[in-house]
């Protein structure tokens, strides 16, 4: 993370000076994602191997005081000093916002004393952010810029098929992990500086807190997605969906649904080209007993018929999202 905030940093700063071609952009990006793939990879497969089965072998560790120069520039600011501390906890909705440089700040907003002692929920919670963070990576350096090209929708080919299909295998295990973290935090009967707290832990200092209806939930979504991305089930959208999944789905006919799991493993060479019904038909499947279409909408549908007309409750489920991943 350090590192590539100090390339964003100061390879903005360098381009702004120096004027680099096009091509030497593209080449300083690629090579730094394929450095971040290569260091998720290391820290990945060690929190695989990582097994904690009592409090007593959880490290205690205070987020608030690790402090990095994220930027490089030999110098520690404010949302430097405190980009790893917890926001306190409360239930308010998402915002999304620069880092602010306001010491006061963070001293109203932040949870400067938080203290957890790791156990395995925490463990599967870091691991399943690495699972999709690789994912990303691996999506990104599957296709690369084709400058040579007239066709601006052949712009960007697939360069490398099969990063793709390593970025779908990483999907669901991130999928798989977090529902294991689900349950794992369910599971446990300590109250000690908690991470991750089911709704019986009433020391934790998660940023947002969970009732047993957000575990239900977080549960059911999970049970749509593995087999979606696994492609057991198709994805069909309904009249009342939207979204970019909607748009997915509404890209096969009736009577079919979309294969996640095949677009992955044979990904389309020229992706702005191929969305649109033609292009996508090799992913559109039968719907039938062996591959049911995906309950993911009714799913999204329910829920957004209970939240209708209380926007700050679905923020605020929105952001449990994103907090648990």
């Amino acid at each position: 993370m350090q590192q590539t905030r100090t390339f964003i940093e100061q390879g903005m700063r360098r381009m702004e000076q120096e004027r680099p071609s096009e091509a030497a952009v593209v080449l300083a990006i690629r090579t730094q994602l394929a450095y971040m793939r290569r260091q998720l990879r290391k820290s990945r497969a060690m929190l695989e191997k990582i097994r904690i089965t009592s409090a007593s072998e959880g490290l205690p560790i205070v987020p608030a005081t690790w402090v990095r120069d994220l930027n490089g520039d030999g110098e520690i600011g404010i949302s430097e000093r405190y980009f790893f501390a917890l926001p306190a906890r409360n239930d308010g909705k998402l915002t999304v916002g620069m880092p602010s440089e306001d010491e006061a700040y963070y001293a109203n907003e932040y949870n400067l004393k938080a203290t957890i002692r790791l156990d395995q929920t925490d463990i599967l919670w870091g691991l399943s952010y690495h699972y999709y963070a690789e994912a990303l990576v691996e999506v990104l350096l599957s296709y690369q810029l084709d400058r040579g090209t007239s066709k601006p929708d052949q712009a960007i080919r697939l360069a490398h098929p099969e990063n793709m299909r390593r970025a779908q295998g990483l999907i669901v295990a991130g999928l798989k992990t977090s529902e294991q973290m689900r349950l794992s935090a369910l599971a446990e009967t300590d109250d000690d500086m908690e991470w991750l707290g089911n709704p019986r832990q009433a020391s934790t200092v998660f940023p947002v807190p969970l009732d047993n209806a957000d575990f239900n939930i977080w549960g059911e979504l999970m049970g749509h997605l593995v087999p979606l991305f696994q492609g057991k089930t198709l994805l069909t959208a309904t009249k009342q969906a939207s979204g970019p999944l909607a748009t997915i789905g509404n890209l096969c006919p009736a009577g079919k649904g979309f294969n996640l799991q095949w677009f992955f493993q044979h990904p389309p060479t020229y992706p702005l080209e191929s969305f649109n019904r033609r292009g996508t038909a090799v992913y559109c499947r039968k719907i039938d007993a062996a591959r049911p279409s995906s309950g993911l909408f009714d799913f999204i549908a329910r829920y957004g018929e209970a939240m209708e007309g209380n926007g700050q409750a679905a923020m605020r489920f929105l952001r449990r999202l994103v907090w648990v991943n």
